[in-house]
């Protein structure tokens, strides 16, 4: 049951969950081109989940793993670019959901957060989005026939590259 306040909205951490399952929601319905991206789809969905709710770090890392996993799997599928690239911007905004819904409960966990959390997601949707921009840029700009495996591996290393400098 979720807390609120006098207002009637979610308190804590709440609405990062929900941005958190929404987005492993959407990366599960991208990666379902095929079977076993949606299994690990789902077993990401669900280590991010039991990890933000008893508050595991590695297990949310996992899931999140996961579902970047699932994408790049489905990439090897036969997944267009843009669903490539859209499906791990998705793993990023739930897994900085699962993060951000964490910390949020353990600072303040009785406050009204659901605007904080609304601006958050935004800059980190605005970030994702500008390095697959640039990681499908680079694509177009290279041989254009490349396999879409290539341009998921590249914006999962521009990922990687920025998660590093956090």
């Amino acid at each position: 049951m979720t807390e609120t306040d006098s207002s009637g909205l979610a308190t804590g951490g709440t609405p990062a969950v929900l941005v958190a399952l929404v987005a492993a929601l959407a990366v599960t319905f991208v990666a379902s081109v095929t079977v076993p991206g949606t299994v690990v789809a789902v077993a990401g969905t669900a280590a991010l989940g039991a990890g933000t709710v008893h508050d595991g770090r590695r297990l949310r890392l996992v899931g999140a793993a996961l579902l970047v996993g699932s994408v790049t799997y489905g990439a090897y599928g036969g997944l267009p670019i843009p669903a490539v690239l859209g499906g791990t911007i998705a793993a990023l905004v739930a897994a900085d959901g699962g993060e951000r819904a964490v910390a949020l409960d353990a600072q303040v966990p009785r406050a009204a957060t659901a605007r904080l959390v609304l601006r958050r997601t935004g800059t980190t949707l605005l970030v994702a989005a500008v390095a697959a921009g640039l990681g499908y840029g680079a694509y177009r700009v290279g041989s254009g026939e490349a396999p879409a495996a290539a341009a998921a591996l590249l914006l999962v290393g521009a990922l990687l590259s920025a998660a590093a400098l956090r």
